[in-house]
């Protein structure tokens, strides 16, 4: 009789061992494919709808301080619930948001709203995630599993945005948002095919966040959250304003996660056994990647800048992501010390989207994420080899 398990040697193996995990690689599949088909257009949707980017920008503020106030709340979900319908909580209110996206488009709702809405759908979501991975992740191969995670949003990437973009070319906002929805809710059904289970009441107080984890690794997730504005919101607007075509949007954000895809095992295998010196090479050369953009405003070139700047923030993104997971297992409370890294990586997003309103540019948020990328060292330097960080305990 034939078995999956007696063809698949090496690394991989395990991977179909661990059932929770192979059902969040579905779910998260199916579901990377509908946010990668209109992720990247809604801030040209808004665009579109005669938003300005300062007001673009306030929306997104809105957005990342709603996660922040229901991530409190959200965390309790895990103990009363269970950690799957907790994801499929957040999924449908996910599918809510769409809609009133959709609402957006005839002046029947604020954008305030919707912005809140979409928060509270990524507070509950993630809010599980986070200890869902923590618990069932394999931890001799965090790195790798993190990479899979990774590359199911790359695989997602390389057609998502083609479809989005014919969609809405041919079709209208409207039809991308009811194909991404339809996806959305079949995402859930893979999340059951194990026992749910739910995590212990967790004991959440302001003091106890503080205190989850370093003040290092603080400054590192207010670097991530910076740059993760940038990069996934900021510079696909930067990129549809340069070129006015939606469809060579994502023929450039699709050609480059194909492209990026050969490199994110490869880089994942490596961060399992070098973390420390991968996430170096990666801080120094990602962060070359900000102010050079600038002068490469040609298609070409923008797809080019895409393409190294995607792979050079993976040697960043993996490495942290596995110290983060490491951190998280050991924890005592892992409500708190996730709640630690929600709170640090709005400040650096929430940082990054004032500077956009302040100034109506995009311009300046690339010199921000220069600097920012700098801020990850706190994590490989001393005190006696980095004298700044003598200001921290």
């Amino acid at each position: 009789m034939f078995h999956i398990h007696d063809y698949i040697h090496g690394p991989i193996s395990h991977y179909f061992k661990n059932k929770e995990m192979d059902e969040l690689y579905v779910s998260i599949g199916i579901k990377a494919l509908a946010q990668s088909i209109i992720q990247i257009f809604i801030p040209i949707y808004l665009y579109k709808l005669g938003f300005s980017i300062s007001t673009i920008a306030l929306y997104y503020i809105i957005f990342f301080t709603s996660i922040t106030f229901f991530m409190y709340f959200s965390m309790r979900l895990n103990y009363h619930l269970g950690l799957k319908k907790v994801l499929s909580l957040g999924t449908f209110v996910l599918i809510g948001y769409y809609f009133l996206l959709d609402q957006l488009s005839r002046g029947n709702i604020h954008y305030s709203i919707v912005a809140i809405t979409l928060g509270l759908s990524m507070a509950i979501y993630y809010s599980s995630f986070h200890i869902y991975f923590t618990k069932f992740s394999d931890k001799k191969h965090e790195a790798s599993e993190i990479s899979i995670i990774r590359a199911l949003f790359r695989f997602a990437a390389i057609i998502g945005p083609l479809i989005g973009a014919f969609l809405i070319t041919k079709g209208s906002f409207r039809a991308s948002f009811l194909i991404v929805s339809g996806l959305l809710f079949i995402s859930i059904f893979p999340l059951f095919l194990t026992k749910d289970k739910k995590i212990n009441n967790p004991k959440i107080s302001i003091n106890r966040i503080l205190k989850a984890d370093s003040k290092k690794k603080g400054l590192a997730y207010i670097a991530s959250g910076i740059i993760g504005v940038t990069a996934g919101i900021l510079w696909p607007l930067f990129i549809f304003l340069n070129i006015k075509k939606v469809i060579t949007l994502g023929f450039i954000i699709s050609i480059g996660s194909l492209i990026t895809i050969f490199f994110l095992f490869m880089i994942g295998k490596i961060a399992d056994k070098h973390k420390r010196k991968m996430l170096e090479v990666g801080i120094y050369s990602h962060s070359i990647t900000w102010p050079i953009r600038l002068f490469f405003l040609t298609p070409v070139g923008i797809f080019i800048m895409n393409m190294l700047s995607s792979i050079t923030l993976l040697m960043i993104d993996l490495p942290f992501s596995k110290i983060t997971y490491e951190k998280g297992r050991k924890s005592k409370n892992i409500a708190n010390y996730f709640l630690f890294r929600e709170m640090n990586l709005q400040i650096g997003r929430i940082t990054v989207l004032l500077i956009a309103f302040f100034t109506g540019s995009i311009y300046w948020t690339f010199i921000l994420s220069f600097f920012a990328t700098f801020l990850y060292l706190v994590l490989l330097k001393d005190k006696k080899d980095f004298p700044l960080l003598s200001l921290l305990p």
